[in-house]
């Protein structure tokens, strides 16, 4: 088997040598697996088992249901776990190096000390985000529950693996900073970032405060202005919760900005997913402000799914709710 589709084939195969599963549980086991790089569409999935077949390396059984469709379980053969075995004692591949930042430094001439500060703000903060993602990720896949059954010893190596590299990318930014510190400046001025942390400020329209509430602590954020106006000022947001080591954010306004309850704009989807994926954010709203019925909608629906978002009219029940 060669090539990345056979690659793919082998993860079927190990995934259906632990158990039995369907197509579906095995896209979703691949798409929630952050060191599996596929994107676990359909396609992907349901032409790598289609050929696992024809091999005989797997069979289906048609499992019926009263009241929903028939599902198709796959089971791995005999032949498949000697597949399984030959391809893990194989040759493994070389890691793939690929790294867009290193392109950039290579013509950074252009830039002044100020930009490449922002460029590596920007760096360090993605870098961040993605550590944050990937330990949740980590923590409710599918070889985590395994892990908790006994079946699987190395996901602590594995999240040790991960995490390293996050944590060594942050330590080579820090010594990129320190060089670029050096450098001449032809306007040499503080960094707009540097002036947001200065003047605690978020953007330009919110001011924080970082607070404690029996032992557990949350970013306080206050704003004169209408709450969330840009994608950048929940960017912002998140950015602040790595720098103070807090996942809560408790924020208290007269109202969110237009843009933010209209959802055509995108802007209440783009922000939520970030927020969702990172942080948990109790919204106190002060004034009275009548949200659109599909903007109520999909509020509704987030609290159902993943609860990291909430509005309140009292900071006591949010603050309750926020460090539950």
């Amino acid at each position: 088997m060669e090539g990345i589709n056979m690659s793919l084939n082998h993860v079927i195969l190990g995934l259906l040598n632990r158990e039995p599963l369907t197509g579906y549980e095995i896209k979703k086991i691949i798409q929630s697996t952050p060191f599996m790089h596929w994107s676990g569409n359909n396609n992907q999935i349901y032409k790598a088992v289609a050929e696992l077949l024809d091999k005989g390396l797997v069979t289906k059984e048609v499992q019926h249901q009263e009241g929903a469709p028939s599902k198709n379980i796959y089971t791995i053969t005999d032949d498949g776990i000697k597949e399984l075995k030959s391809w893990l004692l194989s040759d493994t591949d070389e890691p793939v190096f690929q790294k867009q930042i290193l392109i950039k430094l290579a013509f950074a001439n252009l830039l002044k000390r100020s930009d490449l500060e922002s460029m590596l703000a920007s760096y360090a903060d993605a870098i961040k985000m993605q550590a944050v993602l990937s330990e949740k990720e980590l923590d409710k896949c599918y070889f985590a529950e395994q892990e908790a059954s006994g079946k699987n010893v190395f996901l602590d190596l594995i999240r040790e693996n991960i995490m390293n590299f996050y944590s060594s990318e942050l330590k080579w930014v820090q010594k990129v900073k320190e060089y670029i510190a050096t450098l001449p400046d032809e306007r040499n001025i503080p960094t707009e970032a540097a002036m947001k942390k200065e003047n605690n400020e978020v953007g330009l329209t919110m001011n924080y405060q970082v607070m404690e509430t029996s032992g557990k602590k949350y970013l306080y954020l206050t704003s004169k202005e209408p709450l969330i106006q840009s994608e950048q000022e929940a960017h912002d947001i998140i950015t602040l919760c790595f720098e103070h080591d807090t996942y809560a954010v408790l924020m208290e306004g007269d109202n969110f900005s237009d843009d933010f309850v209209k959802l055509r704009t995108g802007l209440a989807g783009a922000v939520l997913q970030k927020f969702g994926n990172y942080i948990k954010v109790a919204v106190i709203i002060k004034g009275e402000q009548n949200y659109p019925e599909r903007f109520k909608e999909m509020v509704s629906e987030l609290n159902t799914r993943n609860n990291t978002f909430r509005i309140f009219t009292n900071s006591e029940d949010a603050l309750s709710w926020l460090l539950a």
